[in-house]
């Protein structure tokens, strides 16, 4: 106590007084702190209040935390000087205004503290927001309050940043206290769990709430681990009901918590869906419907019925051209649903027809992304790559991740190359699944995600899928892409095409194009595949042996006013003529 000057003395408590300090090195500095003093006898009892109000501050923390997430509100600036002490052991979480401020990505920068940052999760730092954030700044601050008596505020500013990068350097500080104190033994495994740098690999609020510790410190803390029913007024449920959409959402929103509610309002909203009275409200319908299941996702029945709804939804607005702006959380919700019935085929397939259409939107890749949706997708794919629709579905999200060119991450898409080369390889016969996975494989190679290991194999799988689908004009456009596109990146590729041991993949083009050459789009494809070719001098000559110059001619006939075939054969005649000069 010798470095602060106590300033006020609150109300005195059952096990000792809280007392308002400044540091005396900081005099003027308008900075105040909230020091529990406590007279103990022994050490050993000072030890134990030590400890009851760490324990208090969980118990209280996590509930708030349970509390704010079900409400869809992540708080995102979580930190020390955000949690007040209102009395008594007794902590409330404020400075909510963060959370509007945090969706500007200009106002954050500019107004947001680099001292703050140090709270942040990995994901925030880089303007990514989940109620996995909320978790790892709790994590911090529980890991400053276990390590203030042996680091320094430097000391602890400086691990803080460290683990964002690692977070084997907590070893070195928690393993040396837990040897020296075992009462804190319980928390050091659930810390690790909040301090993990992959958000998937984070627990939820909820999750905190299943551990005997957390519950215990719940309970310490006066919070009832019973979640009570909310009780629905008799016959008010018919009245509601019958009383048009608006009843129902409000309806929705009162009872957002009793599961049997909500269940019976998505039933009665899909009446609605057809209706040209519903297209206004087809978005809250979206954000209702997600919110229920995310809060609710331990009932199957919300589940299927809420995917079956938003499937519909989705058609709707699609069929009406009404634009659905989908934010983080539908796509947060989505993937808990994975993740929590990774086991039930049936929902699985819906989620993933879900996530497909909501992928064609740029912006909802993007979060997809953000939420970490590759690997449990692949998962998924591993797991049920016998059944057709999530094949096509994994396939189809993978090709809407891979094909932006904005925040790509290689590393995981990389994973994603020999799953998709596995449905191809045992579904080439399946024209509709080999399309999707053709188009995945484009994205894939074109994002410079397979390894030269994977070149080779990877060519000749395409011109499996070419021969057994050569009829197939959305095949053969996606198979000529991502033809292209591996020959631009490796000569192996480019000899694999010519020499393949079921036959040269030349004579498979020309055999595409006499086929589909009445379709622009797959003779552009076949052009610009032709053009990747003539770059390599064993390929040319063996193009020139096959005449592929009078196919281009006869292309060059056929489409004289399409600019960009035009524009693709000349290069490539151009290319042909010099190594036929020569």
């Amino acid at each position: 106590m010798e470095k602060y000057e106590v300033l006020e003395q609150l109300e005195p408590g059952a096990l000792g007084t809280m007392l308002v300090a400044e540091l005396k090195t900081e005099k003027g500095a308008e900075k105040r702190y909230v020091i529990k003093q406590v007279e103990c006898i022994e050490e050993k009892k000072a030890n134990e209040a030590l400890k009851e109000v760490v324990v208090k501050f969980l118990g209280q923390m996590v509930d708030a935390l349970l509390y704010i997430h079900k409400q869809n509100i992540f708080h995102r600036n979580l930190k020390p000087s955000n949690i007040l002490v209102t009395g008594e052991a007794s902590f409330m979480l404020s400075d909510f205004s963060t959370e509007t401020l945090m969706t500007d990505e200009m106002k954050w920068k500019i107004r947001v503290e680099e001292s703050s940052k140090a709270w942040m999760a990995p994901e925030a730092v880089g303007f990514s927001f989940t109620e996995k954030s909320d978790i790892w700044s709790l994590g911090c601050i529980l890991l400053d309050m276990m390590t203030c008596f042996v680091l320094n505020a430097e000391e602890i500013t400086s691990l803080l940043q460290d683990i964002r990068q690692d977070t084997s350097c907590l070893e070195g500080v928690l393993t040396p206290m837990q040897n020296g104190d075992n009462s804190s033994s319980p928390l050091f495994p659930i810390l690790f769990g909040m301090l993990q740098i992959q958000p998937s690999m984070r627990p939820t609020a909820k999750d905190l709430t299943d551990t005997p510790f957390v519950r215990e410190c719940l309970s310490i803390a006066g919070v009832s681990l019973v979640n009570l029913e909310k009780s629905v007024p008799p016959k008010i449920t018919d009245v509601l009901l019958e009383g048009g959409i608006e009843s129902v959402l409000e309806y929705m929103r009162a009872f957002w918590d009793v599961e049997e509610v909500q269940a019976e309002a998505i039933q009665h909203l899909a009446s609605f869906v057809r209706d040209k009275s519903a297209l206004p409200y087809l978005l809250t319908f979206t954000e209702l419907i997600t919110s229920a299941m995310k809060t609710h996702v331990d009932s199957l029945k919300i589940q299927v019925d809420g995917c079956s709804l938003l499937l519909e939804i989705l058609s709707q607005a699609l069929e009406q051209d009404v634009v659905m702006a989908l934010d983080e959380n539908v796509a947060s919700s989505l993937l808990d649903t994975m993740r929590k019935h990774s086991e039930n085929e049936e929902l699985l397939s819906l989620v993933c027809t879900l996530l497909m259409m909501i992928s064609a939107s740029e912006v909802a890749a993007e979060n997809l992304r953000k939420v970490g949706v590759i690997p449990d997708l692949l998962s998924v794919l591993r797991n049920f790559l016998h059944n057709e629709r999530i094949r096509f579905s994994c396939c189809g999200i993978l090709w809407s991740l891979a094909v932006s060119e904005k925040n790509i991450d290689r590393v995981l898409l990389r994973s994603a190359v020999p799953a998709t080369s596995a449905v191809l390889q045992e579904h080439l016969q399946n024209g509709t699944v080999t399309e999707s996975a053709c188009s995945a494989l484009w994205a894939l190679s074109l994002q410079g995600c397979l390894t030269e290991n994977e070149y080779e194999p990877t060519t000749a799988l395409l011109l499996d899928a070419l021969r057994m689908n050569l009829g197939r004009p959305v095949l053969v456009k996606n198979a000529c892409l991502a033809l292209a596109s591996l020959l631009r990146l490796s000569e192996i590729s480019a000899l694999r095409f010519i020499m393949d041991s079921k036959g040269s993949g030349i004579n498979l083009i020309k055999d595409a194009y006499h086929l589909h050459f009445d379709d622009p789009g797959v003779v552009e494809n076949i052009c610009l595949l032709l053009k990747e070719m003539v770059q390599y001098d064993d390929v040319v000559l063996d193009m020139l042996c096959q005449k592929m110059e009078d196919l281009l001619s006869e292309i060059k006939c056929c489409f004289p006013s399409n600019m960009e075939i035009m524009t693709l054969v000349d290069a490539t005649l151009l290319k042909l003529q010099k190594k036929n000069f020569l």
